[in-house]
């Protein structure tokens, strides 16, 4: 996709364009910011001593923290390359695709909240954990950070704690295919003493984070969508792509503990 640039026009203070355009602006800084704390970094990691599967049997997975809305982007936009007004310009597009994309997961009645919680579940189910809900949902003010209260439930050996910070699609330039991305932070928190029993961040698809000890889950390559067309043309099997990439990361955090 290639943009083209004819004319800047200069708005008059308080005009409906004007307001836009700062909307706009506000929408590319954020994105700006979203990228730089991804690229440093903020979990320092806790691998899980294997000593501790004698203590900790039965745990609680709290109701996973994830976007309001799924995304898709492009990692090296077009748009990138032209300063403040294309930065402009890719928050639009990435604006309209998350659109598009809740539209999409919709028509296919698919809901990856529950998704991801039901994955992580049914993993460490597998991995010889003894599984419960959490009975509280998750506060809207922690969907992407660690939860800095748990639920009183009765005979737990500790709470996993998951939250997601991408959700959806990702392209790496803008003439190349979308593929899954997924990315999330998970800990495990004894219940007793709240000790940090695991920290972890794990990767489904490219990653714009040089954090090494972040684990990378390389993308199926023959999942993949050449445009949001393609994203939009059948619902189900854009949402069968995702639940993919769900699975595929689940897996790898019950792996953690294995």
């Amino acid at each position: 996709m290639v943009f083209r640039q004819r004319a800047v026009v200069k708005d008059e203070p308080g005009s409906f364009s004007g307001l836009l355009m700062l909307r706009l602006l506000k929408l590319a800084l954020a994105m700006g910011f979203a990228l730089v704390l991804s690229a440093c970094g903020s979990l320092p990691p806790a691998n899980f001593e294997q000593s501790s599967r004698i203590d900790v049997r039965r745990v609680c997975l709290t109701t996973p923290g994830v976007p309001e809305r799924p995304q898709v982007t492009i990692m090296n936009p077009i748009g990138a390359g032209f300063g403040v007004v294309g930065n402009l310009i890719e928050a639009r597009r990435a604006a309209g695709a998350q659109q598009e994309m809740q539209t999409v997961l919709a028509k296919a009645s698919y809901n990856y909240e529950a998704a991801l919680s039901d994955s992580v579940f049914a993993a460490m189910s597998k991995a010889g954990f003894a599984m419960v809900h959490s009975p509280e949902s998750r506060p809207e003010n922690e969907r992407s950070k660690f939860m800095t209260r748990y639920p009183t439930v009765k005979r737990v050996d500790a709470f996993l704690d998951v939250y997601a910070d991408y959700v959806g699609f990702q392209a790496m330039q803008s003439s190349e295919d979308y593929r899954p991305h997924l990315e999330i932070s998970a800990r495990l928190v004894e219940a007793k003493s709240g000790k940090i029993l695991y920290q972890g961040r794990i990767v489904y698809g490219f990653s714009v984070a040089t954090e090494e000890d972040a684990v990378l889950v390389h993308a199926e390559n023959t999942v993949r969508f050449r445009d949001r067309t393609a994203l939009r043309a059948n619902p189900t099997l854009t949402a069968q792509a995702l639940q993919g990439a769900i699975d595929a990361v689940a897996w790898e955090l019950a792996k953690q503990f294995m």
